[in-house]
């Protein structure tokens, strides 16, 4: 099997943000790797333990959904916590606020500092890394996605001459 265009962070990344792989186990049995290595590579390219990148990336979303209008008892147990309380705790360490008073403040921003850049993009958004702290809005996304493949094929079209 050739390894061209395998891309192992982004494999790594997969493997931490997937709903369905909660603990460190799970994450590096996503990620093909033991723990111990799955942790240890993560880590080195990331500069974040692979449960603390997960739980910052499920509060960033957790702050968009609240700042959205969801409940804060569906966000919490979306983020992953068993509790409304440990959520609730977590959350104001994190955002300096309980999450009762996020709803319809967008102004605030849902991104927390991050060592690495890797930050949750809501699936409305086009995302250009301009040193800012939100998002802004990608408008039709339909006619972005087709722009994008277009240029995608176009690449892939030069690359085959």
């Amino acid at each position: 099997m050739s390894d061209i265009g395998r891309d192992r962070i982004r494999e790594l990344l997969d493997a931490v943000l997937a709903d369905d792989q909660r603990s460190l186990d799970e994450m590096a049995a996503g990620a093909y790797a033991s723990p111990f290595h799955f942790s240890r590579q993560l880590t080195r390219h990331t500069g974040e333990s692979p449960v603390a990148l997960r739980r910052r990336v499920l509060l960033e979303r957790a702050a968009w959904q609240l700042q959205r209008g969801a409940s804060v008892t569906d966000t919490a147990f979306a983020a992953g916590y068993d509790s409304m309380d440990g959520f609730a705790r977590a959350f104001a360490r994190a955002f300096g606020h309980p999450p009762s008073r996020s709803g319809a403040r967008a102004d605030r921003g849902h991104w927390l500092p991050s060592p690495n850049g890797i930050h949750f993009h809501s699936p409305t958004v086009l995302y250009v890394d301009s040193g800012t702290t939100s998002e802004e809005s990608a408008g039709d996304v339909l006619a972005l996605m087709v722009r994008h493949d277009l240029d995608d094929i176009g690449t892939l079209l030069e690359a085959a001459k």
